[in-house]
């Protein structure tokens, strides 16, 4: 036993307190209070150790009472119910199909895999043993199915052109240069599109939140695409306008026989005149424009392609007005007036070589060129008359007697309305005319050969044009090729000659 100097024997509120913790009962412990007497006695000397021994037993008789409560307690009231606590309630297989994928996710990848998102759709959560396992394997199948379109260039935002070139798709305007992505709507260079489709592929956990970044970049790839499209459209007609203004050129130029359609080809074909650009040259501002074109500069290949068409009209313009001049030849003479698009220089350096060829006096005279036969010596008429022989006084003169030549500008009108009427006696793909019964405003010889001196260079529908001699009156026919009907063809012949020719 040991006594402080107080007089307490703290060993037996030691083991009295140790004997209540370690799982005694509250009885057995307090059936040692007997060996506290000395801590009674104690009290009447000291207030402190009375406190002290107070904290001593409160401690140990609430030990002592928990320990009973719980052994005293049953092991139903004592237990934690794990189940409860742990168990999570069986999730709904529509609920996790909607959440991980859903229609809106399949609607969004359908154009982008639209062999996966079939199978995600014949897909019943309801009829699957395992929901959850199932729905791994289509979220896969879709991931698959992004990469291989990645792999297959759908998102490849950049876009060949029908001449077999890349368009420069850095160069575009600046809503089809970048592209904002959701939903951060964080900008990104269109260069970037496939790297940041891969990324997103990687990165996303659920392929619903993939499929959000990878639509929108699809999207933003066919309004590039659309946006291309529209602008090549609209270049490939211009384009081929010049194109076949070229082609009429070299056929009209074809025509002319001797030194002057070797001349002809010389001036128009290779361009060897100052006052014209020949063929090839413009041939070569085409290929210009369809690089500026590629290069999405399309303003600037616009304009090209305007100033190259011009170009063109005018040349075949020219080559006309030389082909109706030896037509005006081959009927005597005459007077041809000379459009404001043909340069007068270069018929002034023709008139020799015509002269020459044909035997005639050709005299460029301001916008005009007058043709007259030599006599049949050889030497200039004198005083006006062939042979020496003075006309007869109610004979008007040979120049006067001459066809009447006329531009196409100048009988536009008269022409359009021709083939106007042409329209109604049509059949299958050959047309006649009386021209007899058409109004006498229109049924000019001048017109009437107009119309089949431009219709004879339409070859691509176009087989072949009769109008008989000193017609009106007499018949005019034409014909087309077996895939061009009359109405088809007519609408053809028209629309190019008002393109032309109708300011």
């Amino acid at each position: 036993m040991q006594i402080d100097r107080w007089g307490v024997d703290w060993t037996a509120l030691v083991d009295w307190s140790a004997a209540a913790r370690d799982g005694g009962t509250g009885l057995s412990a307090v059936s040692d209070i007997g060996r506290l007497e000395t801590v009674v006695g104690f009290v009447g000397t000291s207030g402190t150790a009375l406190a002290l021994v107070g904290a001593v037993l409160v401690a140990g008789g609430t030990v002592a009472v928990a320990i009973h409560s719980r052994r005293s307690a049953s092991p139903a009231e004592t237990s934690i119910d794990v189940t409860e606590e742990t168990q999570t309630e069986g999730t709904d297989p529509l609920v996790e199909f909607e959440e991980r994928i859903g229609d809106g996710t399949l609607d969004r990848l359908e154009p982008i895999a639209p062999d996966a998102v079939d199978r995600v759709r014949e897909f019943d959560p309801a009829e699957a043993d395992d929901s959850t396992a199932a729905i791994d394997r289509l979220e896969r199948d879709l991931r698959r199915g992004i990469e291989d379109a990645i792999a297959d260039g759908r998102l490849d935002p950049g876009v060949t052109s029908s001449f077999g070139e890349s368009y420069e798709i850095v160069n575009l305007p600046s809503q089809y240069r970048e592209v904002s992505l959701p939903p951060s709507e964080e900008t990104i260079h269109v260069a970037d599109v496939e790297a940041v489709a891969r990324d997103v592929l990687e990165d996303e956990e659920y392929v619903r939140d993939a499929a959000r970044t990878v639509a929108t970049l699809f999207d933003h790839c066919r309004e590039i695409e659309t946006y291309v499209d529209r602008q090549e459209e609209t270049f490939r007609e211009r384009h081929a306008a010049v194109e076949d203004a070229l082609a009429d050129v070299r056929e009209l130029t074809d025509r002319l026989e001797g030194d002057l359609g070797e001349r002809v080809g010389e001036f128009v074909l290779e361009g060897r005149h100052d006052e014209i650009d020949g063929v090839l040259g413009i041939e070569r501002q085409l290929e210009e424009a369809i690089r500026q074109f590629h290069r999405c500069a399309f303003d600037d290949a616009t304009r090209t392609l305007e100033e190259s068409r011009e170009q063109a009209d005018d040349l075949l313009v020219t080559v006309d007005l030389l082909g109706g001049l030896v037509g005006t030849i081959d009927h005597g003479g005459g007077t041809v007036g000379v459009p404001e698009n043909v340069p007068v220089a270069v018929l002034t350096d023709l008139a020799p070589v015509v002269e020459r060829q044909y035997d005639v006096v050709a005299e460029v005279d301001g916008r005009e060129i007058v043709v007259e036969n030599r006599s049949d010596g050889g030497s200039e008429p004198e005083n006006g008359t062939e042979n020496g022989t003075p006309p007869a006084a109610d004979e008007p003169p040979a120049r006067d007697r001459t066809r009447e030549q006329v531009t196409a500008e100048s009988v536009a009108d008269e022409v359009l309305f021709v083939l106007r009427e042409l329209e109604s006696v049509g059949d299958g793909n050959t047309v006649e005319c009386q021209t007899g019964r058409l109004p006498d405003a229109v049924a000019k010889q001048a017109v009437l050969e107009e119309l089949a001196r431009f219709c004879r260079r339409q070859t691509d529908v176009v087989v072949d044009v009769e109008l008989q001699e000193d017609a009106p009156p007499g018949f005019l026919e034409i014909e087309f090729d077996e895939r061009t009907n009359v109405a088809a063809g007519l609408e053809t012949i028209r629309d190019r000659f008002a393109d032309r020719h109708v300011k």
